[in-house]
């Protein structure tokens, strides 16, 4: 993965294997929306109460923003997805796509971040494979902020 600020625009080069998990996170997140399970502790941190002291104003405003909030997600996710690449391995970001790519990598990192049980104390295990995606995420994420802040 290499990213690199060229004017306006950001350029983002990663490997077939790279292209090829974001594809299959962003397969899997997509599925886990479409599912919409209130019980899944990811869903719960994505659409959090709105009312943490009152169940019945906290569910009337789930019932009014949740599906605006799941189809804004799910077309960052559709977007996402026809941006990765299938040659050269190179996308370029303007400013907007670049902030779809941060939101879509927050999204993919907090759900598996739930998935593992993420804290500011925890310290992941190397050698597990859901945790080493985490950690490249979190890589990619970084890049990106670097070259939005640079």
């Amino acid at each position: 993965m290499k990213v690199k600020r060229k004017a306006d625009l950001v350029r983002m080069q990663l490997a077939d294997s790279e292209s090829s998990l974001l594809s299959g996170l962003i397969e899997d997140f997509t599925a886990m929306l479409a599912e919409n399970q209130a019980s899944d502790p990811a869903v719960q941190r994505l659409y959090p109460d709105g009312y943490t002291d009152d169940d019945a104003a906290s569910a009337e405003f789930r019932e009014l923003v949740q599906a605006d909030l799941q189809h804004e997600r799910t077309g960052r996710l559709d977007q996402c997805r026809s941006e990765l690449p299938d040659g050269d391995g190179v996308i370029m970001l303007d400013d907007e796509a670049l902030d779809r790519w941060l939101r879509v990598l927050n999204d993919l990192r907090l759900t598996l971040g739930i998935r593992l049980g993420v804290t500011e104390d925890t310290e992941l295990d190397s050698l597990d494979p859901v945790a080493n995606i985490y950690h490249w995420l979190s890589a990619v994420q970084d890049l990106l902020v670097s070259e939005v802040l640079a």
